[in-house]
This record gives C-alpha cells, sequence and structure tokens, in this order.
C-alpha cells in the first residue's frame, strides 16, 4: 500500500492517535522547534508553521475527518496509478504568541505520561537488545 505524507507524519503519530496524543506531540515540537529558540531562523518558522497546520487540521474533527477522507482516497488512487496526487494542506496559521518567561507549574496530561511510558519501554527493549548482542559475542566468540 502506498503511503503518503501527511499531517500526521508532520506531528510523528499515528493516524489512530487519540487526541491527547495529537496534543501532546504538538506541544512538544512546538516547544522544541520554537523560532525563539533558533533565533527566528527561516528554517524554524517554516517547520513551526507546518506543525500549526497540522494541529489545527487534526485537533478538530471535522477537518480531521475530511483529512482521514483525503488520505484513503489519495492512497486508493495512488494503487491504482502508482503514484499518489498531493494537495497543499491549507488551513489559516493560528497566530504565534510570545510566551512568558515564567514557565507554568501544572500537571502533565495523560498523553505526556503515555509518550514517557511509551519511550522508556522502547530504550529498555533496545538496552535488553544490545546486553543480549554482547552477551552472544562473548559466549560464541572463536578461541
Amino acid at each position: 500500500m502506498a503511503r503518503i505524507h501527511t499531517h500526521y507524519d508532520n506531528l510523528k503519530v499515528a493516524r489512530d492517535a487519540p487526541p491527547e496524543v495529537i496534543r501532546a506531540a504538538y506541544k512538544t515540537l512546538s516547544q522544541k522547534y520554537h523560532p525563539d529558540r533558533h533565533g527566528n531562523s527561516a528554517e524554524a518558522i517554516r517547520i513551526i508553521q507546518i506543525i500549526n497546520s497540522a494541529y489545527a487540521v487534526l485537533s478538530d474533527p471535522a477537518k480531521r475527518r475530511e483529512h482521514d477522507e483525503w488520505i484513503l482516497r489519495n492512497e486508493a488512487s495512488a494503487r491504482r496509478i502508482g503514484e499518489p496526487e498531493f494537495r497543499e494542506c491549507s488551513v489559516a496559521q493560528p497566530p504565534i504568541r510570545a510566551r512568558s518567561s515564567r514557565r507554568s507549574h501544572r500537571r502533565h496530561s495523560l498523553a505526556y505520561y503515555y509518550l514517557r511510558y511509551e519511550m522508556s519501554l522502547q530504550r529498555a527493549a533496545h538496552r535488553l537488545r544490545m546486553m543480549l548482542d554482547r552477551y552472544s559475542r562473548k559466549l560464541f566468540r572463536k578461541t
């Protein structure tokens, strides 16, 4: 099945992600790529605009449903034709507000803890693979 680049890919979430996970991914990426952190470079502004437009579509249920239908239509046509059709996802950009220097101390959402738990499981699996690899090399090395 041919896959096309979508708003889900821009926010680095699964297509069936719940709204909490989408919001957590948006907050994480917008903090990471915010132009104030990168000296208002053109590349940072471009990236934050992509992230903002992806979140604007995926946070609104009607726009998200329309986007999902667009994905299905284009993937179906890509299977028939071999090349996907791309169109610009035109969404009005929300204004970028300056953040205060004082950080708020509010609780993290459930999606934040879900993402941290998922990342810790991935790290643990990676460490286990590395440990098994080292052990098997030691065990089966030529003497």
